[in-house]
C-alpha cells in the first residue's frame, strides 16, 4: 500500500532508521565531549606487582600540557619525597620498610591546583627471613672481596633480623668507613655504643669514623677531640685489664700505655722491679731507660744503659737512646760513641735512624730529618714517633700539601701524639704574627688545648698557650695599643704551668726569656735567657732574650725532642 505522498512503505522506514542513527551518534559526541579531560599522564620505571628490595631508584615521567610544580612520593599514605625537577626521583631505601605489599602512590600536581595521581602494588623482599646468620655471612664475603656496597646491604638486613648483632654493626661501620662515608660511620658507632658501650672496639671504631671526618671538616679540631677521647677511654680499658699484674709482659704494656698518658714517671718503679727479677734481660733494661727519657731523667738513660753495656746485653737500640740523652746532655763525644756502637751492631738500626734524626731536628736540618725518617719507614718503621718527623721535616720544608697529609698519618698511628697538635699550633703562632693574621694567636691557642686533651700536662702546649697570649700583646703594642692586663695575666699563669714541669729544659727557658719580655720583667727574662744558655749551649748562643720571630725559629728546633719510638 502507498503513503500519502505516493512513497512506499519501506522508504519511510530506511528514512526513519537513518535519523535515529544520526541522533546516536549526535549523543554519543555529545557525552564524549563531556567526560573531564585528563590533565597528565605519569609513567613509572615499575611494574604494578613488582618486587624490589636495596635501594630502588624510583623514576616518574609526566606527559602533560601543563606546567608541572611538583612530583609527591608516598608509601601506604606516608610523603617520602618531593622532587621539582624532571626526571622525577625517588631513592627508595625498602631495607628500611617492613617486608610485604606496599602501595607506592606517585602524584604531580600541576599550575592551577590541578593534579595527577598513579598508584601500584610493590613487594618488599630483602629476605630477612633468611635470618641474621645467613646476611652476615653474606656481608663479610661481600667485604673481603672488596663490595663494599653490598656488605653494607646485606649488614642492614641482618640487623632487620637481629638489631642486637654486634658483628653485623662493626662490619656495617667498617663498610661505611671504606666507603667514604663518615658521618654515616659515625651515627653507626654511637648505636653501638648504646648496645656496647664498654667494649674496646666499639670505641676503636669510634676514633676512626672521627678521624676520617675531621680529615675534610671545617670543625677538624672538635672531631679531633671525639677520637682523642676515645683513645682515652681504649687506653684505660685496657690499664684495667693488666691492672696491678707484675708479670712481665702486663708490665710493659702498662709502661706503654701509661706513657701514651703522658705519665712516664709512674712506670719506673714496676720497671725497676722487672729489671730486677731479670737483670739482664736487654729489653726490659731498653725499655726502663725509655721511660726515663720521656720522664725527662735523661741522666738516668745514661745510668742505664751503662747497666745494659756492663752486664754485656746492649744491643742497637741501648745504644741508639744512650746517643740522644748524650745529646740532650749536651755530650757530644758520648753521643758519637755510642751512634757508632749502634751501627756496628745494625747498619740498618731502625732506632739509630730515629735518634739521628732527633738531632736533625734540633739543628733545623730539616732535608736531613725527612730523610732519615723516610729511611726508618722504609726498614717497616711504622710507628707515630718516625711518622711526625717526617710531618715536621714537610713543615720546615715548607712542603705544605705533604705536610697535611703526614699529620693525618701521625694521628691515624697515635690520635694521642700531641707533638703533631703542637706542631700545627706553632705554625699558626709563626703565621699570626703577620699584619692582617692576628686571628690565628686564638687558632694556635686552640690547637695547644687539643695537645693538652691527648696528653694531660704536656708541658710544651702551655708554653704554647703562653705564648699566644704574649704574642697577642706584641701585635697589639705592634698596632699602636696598649696590650690588655688580662691578657698578660692568662700568659704569665700559662707559663706558670709549662714552667712546674719543664723549668730545666732549654726550651722553656728561651720560651720564659721572650714571654717575661713581655710582661715587662727585664730580670726575670734575662735569668731565663742564660739559664737556657746554661743548659743548651750549642743552640742558645745570644744572651738576650730573643724577638718574637727568633724564639719561633728557636722553639721549632727545641720543642720536640725526644721523639723516639718504644723499644
Amino acid at each position: 500500500m502507498a503513503g500519502v505522498l505516493g512513497r512506499p512503505a519501506n522508504e519511510f522506514a530506511v528514512m526513519k532508521a537513518i535519523r535515529q542513527m544520526w541522533w546516536l551518534a549526535g549523543l554519543i559526541a555529545t557525552c564524549a565531549h563531556a567526560q573531564p579531560k585528563q590533565e597528565a599522564t605519569i609513567s613509572v620505571n615499575l611494574e604494578n606487582g613488582a618486587t624490589v628490595k636495596g635501594t630502588v631508584k624510583v623514576v616518574a615521567r609526566v606527559q602533560t600540557e601543563s606546567l608541572v610544580e611538583r612530583v609527591e612520593f608516598s608509601v601506604d599514605g606516608t610523603l617520602r619525597e618531593v622532587d621539582d625537577s624532571t626526571p622525577y626521583e625517588y631513592e627508595w631505601d625498602t631495607v628500611t620498610d617492613t617486608e610485604g605489599e606496599r602501595t607506592l602512590k606517585i602524584t604531580a600536581l600541576l599550575e592551577g591546583g590541578k593534579s595527577a595521581v598513579k598508584e601500584l602494588k610493590v613487594v618488599i623482599d630483602n629476605g630477612v627471613g633468611l635470618g641474621v646468620a645467613h646476611h652476615y655471612a653474606q656481608a663479610r664475603d661481600a667485604f673481603a672481596e672488596g663490595r663494599f656496597e653490598d656488605a653494607l646491604y646485606h649488614t642492614r638486613v641482618a640487623l632487620k633480623a637481629d638489631s642486637a648483632h654486634r658483628e653485623s654493626r662493626v662490619l656495617q661501620i667498617q663498610a661505611l668507613l671504606r666507603l667514604g662515608r663518615a658521618a654515616d660511620a659515625d651515627d653507626a658507632v654511637e648505636d653501638l655504643a648504646r648496645l656496647y658501650p664498654d667494649s674496646i672496639e666499639t670505641q676503636e671504631l669510634r676514633v676512626a669514623a672521627s678521624l676520617r671526618r675531621a680529615r675534610n671538616a671545617r670543625n677538624e679540631r672538635e672531631l679531633l677531640r671525639n677520637a682523642i677521647e676515645a683513645q682515652h677511654k681504649i687506653n684505660q680499658m685496657r690499664l684495667k685489664t693488666v691492672a696491678d699484674s707484675q708479670a712481665p709482659d702486663a708490665v710493659l704494656n702498662r709502661t706503654l700505655l701509661q706513657i701514651a698518658e703522658g705519665q712516664a714517671s709512674a712506670t719506673i718503679n714496676d720497671l725497676l722491679l722487672l729489671v730486677e727479677r731479670e737483670p739482664s734481660n736487654p729489653r726490659f733494661l731498653n725499655m726502663l731507660a725509655y721511660a726515663y727519657l720521656y720522664a725527662g731523667r735523661w741522666r738516668d738513660v745514661i745510668v742505664m744503659t751503662n747497666t745494659a753495656m756492663r752486664r754485656g746485653v746492649a744491643n742497637d737500640y741501648t745504644y741508639a737512646i744512650r746517643g740522644l740523652a748524650a745529646a740532650l746532655l749536651n755530650e757530644t763525644r758520648e753521643q758519637e760513641r755510642a751512634f757508632a756502637e749502634a751501627e756496628k751492631i745494625d747498619k740498618e738500626s731502625r732506632a739509630l735512624l730515629a735518634a739521628q734524626a732527633n738531632l736533625a731536628m734540633l739543628g733545623r736540618r730539616a732535608s736531613t730529618v725527612g730523610r732519615l725518617a723516610a729511611q726508618a719507614q722504609g726498614l717497616s718503621d711504622n710507628t707515630p714517633q718516625v711518622a711526625f718527623m717526617r710531618y715536621w721535616s714537610f713543615v720546615n720544608n715548607r712542603e705544605f700539601d705533604r705536610a697535611k697529609d703526614a699529620f693525618w698519618r701521625v694521628v691515624d698511628l697515635d690520635p694521642l701524639m700531641a707533638e703533631a697538635y703542637q706542631l700545627r699550633g706553632m705554625l699558626n703562632l709563626i703565621d699570626g704574627l703577620r699584619p692582617g693574621e692576628e686571628d690565628l694567636l686564638a687558632t694556635a691557642r686552640e690547637w695547644f688545648e687539643v695537645a693538652l686533651l691527648a696528653r694531660p700536662n704536656y708541658a710544651p702546649a702551655h708554653l704554647g698557650i703562653a705564648l699566644s697570649y704574649a704574642l697577642e700583646a706584641y701585635t697589639t703594642k705592634r698596632d699602636g695599643n696598649r696590650p690588655d692586663a688580662e691578657t698578660l695575666q692568662r700568659a704569665e699563669a700559662a707559663l706558670g704551668k709549662a714552667l712546674e714541669t719543664a723549668r730545666e729544659t732549654a726550651w722553656a727557658q728561651v720560651g720564659a726569656s721572650y714571654i717575661y719580655t713581655e710582661l715587662r720583667k727585664v730580670r726575670e727574662a734575662d735569668q731565663a735567657i742564660r739559664r737556657a744558655a746554661q743548659l743548651d749551649p750549642n743552640r742558645v748562643t745570644s744572651l738576650t732574650p730573643p724577638e718574637p720571630p727568633r724564639a719561633m725559629d728557636m722553639l721549632m728546633a727545641m720543642l720536640f725532642v725526644p721523639v723516639l719510638p718504644a723499644p
